[in-house]
């Protein structure tokens, strides 16, 4: 007969650890629910696994101690169906029998058992035997439960370096704790900066500016995910992007220039319906790079070397809504795109260069 549940019976309503006794022995139920009760366990019992398995349905106990020779359903079959239920799996399983033959503990062990008491029992024994894997299930919960927040926040970091990083550097730290500084050779980097930043953000409210900003910058992210770019970092204003790293790819001159004539066409429809206008200029190079992450505490992913001050010339040296790319950039393209000359226009630190603003695609 199933002994009804009484209203503190579930984990979740009381602090008293919960014993659940599968014994089809009213006299040996009775003798062991007293012994547990005095010392200050709840008790819930059953007289065979059938009634235990309608009794689980209404709670979940700390500990099972369960018969084995009962009616309608044994104690093994009950502790191997136990084990097979993501609900009860976990529930430590004691046996107490009359059988105490070596056979009929290992059977127990194998069905899933914990442990194995014979009887007549020795209320000693068992006290001290519950009590242990009374006190182990709440180690092995303890050490679950911070398995489960360490792996929370794990994801949370992951995410957030997923957010911040390139993919292949972020999933390289992640699993070695650090990323290798490597050098590219075929990269083309991208600078675009809003002109007139400075003095017309003056006049306008904090909130709007970085309201402004993040749309902008959110549209050039999109845009430059679907070309098979990758933002490297903005600056203020400006902002920088790139093809060929981390991930070597042969189409990146390409890549760049369709992601900035995609970029200065978003702007320009963004322009129709926006309270404020920017415009931009758009300046690239194409050759080697150094990439690594610099900062220990706060990771950032940069790229170095003569072809990023070259591409931020570029766009120095651009004109509004135009991309200015370099002559190792125009070698690429010149076969996919039409171009106008600028030639022998002084470059800091590079004398005079000759310099190519991308027309029209070029239709074979």
């Amino acid at each position: 007969m199933l002994t009804p549940l009484p209203a503190t019976a579930s984990p979740l309503t009381t602090e008293k650890e919960i014993i659940l006794i599968v014994e089809d022995s009213s006299v040996n139920r009775k003798l062991l629910s007293n012994l547990l009760t005095r010392h200050g366990y709840q008790v819930w019992s059953t007289e065979n696994g059938q009634a235990a398995l309608e009794t689980l349905k209404q709670g979940l106990p700390d500990l099972i101690a369960l018969d084995i020779m009962m009616p309608v359903m044994d104690g093994y079959e009950l502790c191997r169906l136990l084990k097979k239920d993501k609900r009860t799996r976990d529930i430590p399983v004691i046996f107490i029998s009359s059988l105490n033959e070596t056979e009929n503990k290992l059977t127990g062990f194998r069905a899933g058992g914990v442990d194995y008491i014979t009887k007549p029992f020795h209320h000693e024994e068992v006290l001290a035997r519950f009590s242990t894997h009374l006190k182990l299930s709440r180690l092995q919960h303890q050490l679950a439960e911070q398995n489960r927040q360490l792996k929370q926040e794990q994801q949370k970091t992951e995410s957030l370096l997923l957010n911040v990083l390139p993919v292949q550097v972020a999933r390289e730290l992640i699993a070695t704790g650090n990323y290798q500084p490597r050098t590219f050779d075929q990269v083309t980097v991208c600078f675009t900066d809003i002109i007139a930043f400075t003095s017309t953000a003056s006049s306008l409210t904090p909130e709007f500016i970085i309201g402004e900003l993040n749309d902008i910058f959110t549209g050039f992210d999109q845009i430059a995910e679907e070309n098979d770019c990758e933002r490297i970092k903005t600056m203020g204003d400006a902002y920088l992007f790139t093809c060929g790293v981390p991930e070597e790819n042969k189409a990146h001159a390409f890549n760049v220039v369709k992601t900035a004539k995609a970029i200065i066409n978003f702007l320009e429809q963004r322009n129709k319906s926006s309270k404020q206008q920017w415009q931009i200029r758009v300046g690239m190079h194409s050759g080697q790079v150094v990439s690594g992450i610099v900062g220990s505490k706060k990771y950032l992913f940069d790229i170095f070397g003569d072809t990023v001050n070259i591409a931020a010339r570029m766009e120095e040296l651009s004109l509004p809504m135009q991309i200015n790319i370099s002559e190792a950039t125009h070698i690429l393209l010149k076969d996919r795109f039409t171009f106008t000359r600028r030639s022998g226009i002084e470059v800091k630190g590079k004398g005079k260069l000759s310099m190519y603003l991308v027309e029209d695609t070029i239709v074979s």
